[in-house]
């Protein structure tokens, strides 16, 4: 005989563990990114911008990790990242010192928020890491 509530219970917990992986693959939340050149270390939230993903900063810190008063604090630095086949999102990003857009594709792993940006054939690698 085929009970019903097993086979629910079953569905149910497939479809959560599923909704969990995706949302731990998408890059939204709040990251922060490597230090630059000049130690400067940006919290940037990612979120839902009508179809696509956007990030803006949230806070800024020096490189001893206080809070720092800073320009870029408000600024959008991502925007346009949309799904790509094989799992990552690509869009534009802004170097928030440099303020200069460049494509961009990011890809989550774990806590770590893997970015490649390339301006004329030169790229530059960075892994953020997620704060919440």
């Amino acid at each position: 005989m085929f009970s019903i509530k097993p086979f629910i219970s079953i569905c149910l917990a497939s479809t959560f563990a599923t909704m969990a992986q995706a949302q731990s693959d998408m890059p939204v939340g709040l990251w922060r990114s490597a230090p630059d050149d000049s130690g400067l270390v940006v919290h940037v939230r990612t979120r839902a911008c009508g179809a696509s993903l956007c990030g803006m900063v949230e806070r800024a810190k020096d490189r001893r990790g206080y809070d720092t008063p800073s320009s870029v604090v408000g600024s959008k630095v991502m925007w346009d990242l949309k799904p790509q086949p094989d799992g990552s999102y690509a869009g534009q990003f802004r170097e928030p010192v440099r303020g200069k857009a460049v494509p961009v594709n990011l890809k989550v792993q774990g806590n770590k928020l893997w970015l490649r940006g390339c301006d004329a054939g030169a790229c530059r690698d960075a892994v953020w890491t997620r704060l919440r």
